[in-house]
């Protein structure tokens, strides 16, 4: 490549001659000495001549920029398929939609752009190689971030799905594109053990503000995610039948989700309806009319009872999911449908047909009267 140093010294010869710099770029310097920026192509068997500008009017660096950027409009031109990028922008029309949460979105453009459009974006996806796509999630990994790199190539391997679907190539190269990466460290969230939880309710029900006190009660005898009690609706609630309907739009896995309600959680719901029970939100905030208490609220109330960096709301989940499968009370699929909200079809009318909807009737008392007697012996 040249330098300016370089350039400075050609001098006229008394006939043409030309310089090659990089890529196709040359400096022509004619027989009077002046010195143009050229690259020479071929377009369907034809050679032509591309002049990008004199030296030194045009430098070294923006004339290698020209370069650069007439190659892949040249390239794209010449194109008859699509590029990884294009491919990709073409999925994500499709897919982002169906995503529910705007930041998750966002990163999926963000991390696409960022790891894999610089290394194999520009080239035609049915041109891309496996090798190249390990080189690309493989460098993601290396920057000590192996949970973005098992996402990523997660999206390229989504991408090159709908390439296939598309037909622009018969055979998918990012098929187990993770079995190259290092196993990401599992984050494991804060809880206290079970012999423990008697304290903690103890201390839960001294709380001197009572959205917040029920609210923390309800979390640990229903053990859902935080977000989706503080966002609850009285809507959702059938008291008659004892029952909390949660819908799918605050559900992680997207489905809708049956939560049966024991006699202990009915206590605290009816002790709440008559502070909350016209407002729309099962946790209004007492400070806010018209809007929930945030998931900050009932994590701050365990800090200041003591317990931050002991337990947090999720906590509540790890320690029913230990207890009730240590218990070999009840069928772990059973546990499973209540934890993880796996249910198979959506919410049904009548909700004892829900999948092992009695048996989780049974464990959501057996539980609830697990954690409230542990509040007695303490």
């Amino acid at each position: 490549m040249l330098n300016n140093k370089q350039i400075d010294s050609l001098k006229p010869t008394g006939s043409a001659y030309k310089v090659t710099d990089f890529d196709g770029l040359h400096l022509f310097i004619s027989a009077a000495g002046t010195k143009t920026w050229r690259y020479n192509y071929k377009v369907n068997g034809k050679y032509q001549t591309k002049t990008y500008g004199r030296y030194p009017l045009l430098g070294i660096a923006d004339a290698r920029k020209l370069h650069h950027d007439f190659k892949y409009k040249l390239n794209t031109e010449a194109q008859s398929g699509l590029t990884f990028e294009q491919a990709a922008r073409k999925w994500m029309v499709v897919h982002l939609p169906k995503l529910k949460n705007a930041k998750h979105k966002l990163q999926i453009g963000n991390t696409l752009e960022e790891f894999i459009y610089p290394a194999v974006g520009q080239k035609l996806i049915s041109n891309i190689t496996r090798k190249e796509l390990v080189q690309a999630v493989q460098a993601i990994d290396e920057r000590g971030i192996t949970e973005t790199a098992h996402r990523v190539a997660g999206r390229v391997k989504q991408v090159f799905d709908y390439a296939v679907d598309l037909g622009e190539l018969e055979v998918n190269p990012a098929i187990g594109l993770t079995r190259v990466l290092r196993q990401p460290k599992r984050k494991h969230m804060t809880a206290l053990p079970f012999d423990e939880l008697g304290k903690l309710i103890q201390d839960i029900s001294t709380y001197d503000e009572s959205i917040t006190r029920i609210g923390l009660l309800l979390l640990a005898l229903t053990f859902v995610r935080t977000r989706e009690l503080t966002l609850a609706k009285w809507a959702e609630f059938d008291l008659k039948n004892k029952v909390w309907m949660i819908p799918e739009e605050r559900l992680k896995l997207g489905k809708p989700h049956v939560v049966p309600l024991s006699s202990h959680a009915m206590k605290l719901i009816k002790e709440l309806h008559s502070s909350t029970g016209n407002a729309d939100y099962l946790l209004e905030s007492p400070k806010r009319k018209g809007h929930p208490i945030s998931e900050n609220t009932l994590l701050f109330a365990l800090y200041r009872l003591g317990y931050r960096g002991k337990m947090t709301g999720h906590g509540f989940r790890s320690i029913a999911s230990s207890a009730l499968n240590e218990s070999g009370l009840w069928n772990p699929s059973a546990i499973e449908r209540q934890l993880a909200h796996k249910e198979t079809d959506a919410v049904r009318a009548a909700y004892h047909r829900a999948e092992y909807f009695d048996e989780r009737v049974k464990m959501m008392e057996w539980w609830s009267s697990l954690v409230m007697n542990s509040l007695v012996k303490s």
